[in-house]
Parts: C-alpha cells; structure tokens; sequence
C-alpha cells in the first residue's frame, strides 16, 4: 500500500533531489532510476531498492511490480520537481549500488572477457557499451578513474536495464588498471587508429580484457604500453576513427564469432 507524500521538503524526496549529484551518488552509495522499464528490471534483478515514487496520475498498471512496503505517492507537481527528465516519466525509485573488487573479479572463470572503460565521457557512448558488453557475453565492467558517471540518470538510460547485469568495478588511474589487469591475467588489447592487427585476425574469443579509451584522447600510454595486443579497425578514405561504442561493439562482437569457431 502506498503511502502518501504531501510535502516537497519530506527527507526522502531531500535525498532524491542530493542523488542529481555524484558526489551524493558516492557518498550515499545509492542512485536513481526513472521510468518503468529501468524500475521493471531492477525489481526483476532482485536490486536493492529504499524507496519507490509514483505520481499519482502515472497511468501504467504498476501493481504486478510494486513491493509490500517502501513506496511514496505524490502529486504530479511535486514529482515533476524530483524528476530528471523532461517530462517526468511518473515513477522511480532510489538504488543501492553495487560495486564489485579485484576479488570479485578474480573469481570470474579464466575465459571470460571483461571491457575496460578508460576515461570515456558520452553518456550514450558508455550506456551502449555496456548493453552491447551483455550481449556478447562479457562478463564484467572494469572503469577507470576519470570515466563518466556509471550510475548517472543519461548513462543509467542508455543501457536500458543492462547495467543490472553485469558485475561493476574500478580502478584508481591508468596505472591502477593496468596492475590489476596484470594480476587477472587477462590479456590486454587495445584499439590504435592504424598500424596495429587487424581485429579480426586476432583472438578475441576468451580470456580478453577489452579497452576502449577517451573520446578524444585516446588510450592512457600506460595501459598502451601493457598491451599484448594492439588491434586496429581498417577503414576506407580519410576516416582518422570510429566512434568509441561502434569501436567496442565491433570489437565484443568479434568474441561472439570466435567462440562460433572454436
């Protein structure tokens, strides 16, 4: 049974509005998701949820979804004011996070590739990796310091739920990713405009981890420097490079087409 909120300086609506800012995401170890397919597919992965907001005018049937306790309802207005959208979708709900160690990822099967986000920026770059990374099997996320907000509303949109399916760790610098990625024993390929293997006469099929670097500046020269693999992309005319998610999604999907092989 939903319990109603009348005021918009309730401390749980308070919380809401801190949780626009990654530094209350860090500090409180929890973020917002909005919408009833992200809310739908957190519930649907048993996500830890504090709260759920519902406006009261929020015509989808949420009944089948909505838990015993720990949902709000408020007024239209008074959502529009915790909503991060433009036109506020009409529900959600604050997370816990949920962030994975080097242990953690020590204990995946030795097989298993894992994509490496160095510094990359877009939103939409990240959001489509990460869903693209679900889909061909991947099996973690390894981010490193300087890259854009996981669990931001944009970046939380574009994976479309997929966040919740793939185990999340970080990495304090280029020089802590490339130490821990040593002591998994992946092996380290990275992407240079020209001049590296083709991707596709390398061996992308097991065991990988995947770096896809800045937007603009490209990989850190210390995870170049580690690599065991530079792949490069062949392109026609004078295109100088891809976009970051289009790079990775070619590059990912390269595993799906080894394993066929094997």
């Amino acid at each position: 049974m939903a319990v109603r909120i009348e005021s918009e300086d309730n401390s749980k609506l308070k919380l809401i509005r801190k949780l626009s800012s990654k530094k209350h995401r860090d500090a409180e170890g929890k973020f917002v998701i909005e919408g009833i397919n992200l809310v739908e597919e957190a519930i649907r992965r048993n996500v830890p949820l504090d709260m759920i907001i519902i406006s009261e005018d929020f015509e989808a049937d949420v009944s089948r979804m909505i838990p015993d306790e720990g949902v709000y309802l408020v007024s239209r207005t008074v959502f529009e004011k915790i909503s991060d959208a433009e036109n506020g979708s009409g529900v959600l709900a604050v997370a816990r996070k949920s962030i994975s160690t080097e242990n953690d990822l020590s204990e995946l099967d030795a097989d298993t590739n894992i994509l490496v986000l160095d510094r990359v920026q877009d939103p939409g770059n990240i959001g489509t990796m990460i869903r693209t990374a679900v889909a061909a099997g991947y099996g973690a996320l390894l981010v490193n310091k300087g890259t854009a907000d996981i669990f931001s509303p944009k970046v939380l949109r574009a994976t479309a739920g997929m966040v919740f399916d793939i185990p999340i760790a970080y990495a304090d610098g280029a020089g802590d990713t490339a130490s821990m990625l040593k002591r998994l024993g992946k092996k380290v390929c990275v992407t240079v405009p020209r001049g590296g293997r083709a991707y596709y006469d390398a061996d992308l099929s097991k065991g990988v981890a995947l770096v896809i670097g800045n937007e603009g500046n490209g990989i850190s020269d210390e995870l170049i420097d580690l690599a065991d693999e530079k792949l490069t992309i062949p392109m026609c005319g004078e295109i100088e490079s891809l976009n970051a998610a289009i790079s990775a999604a070619i590059l990912m999907y390269e595993a799906v087409r080894g394993r066929r092989e094997l």
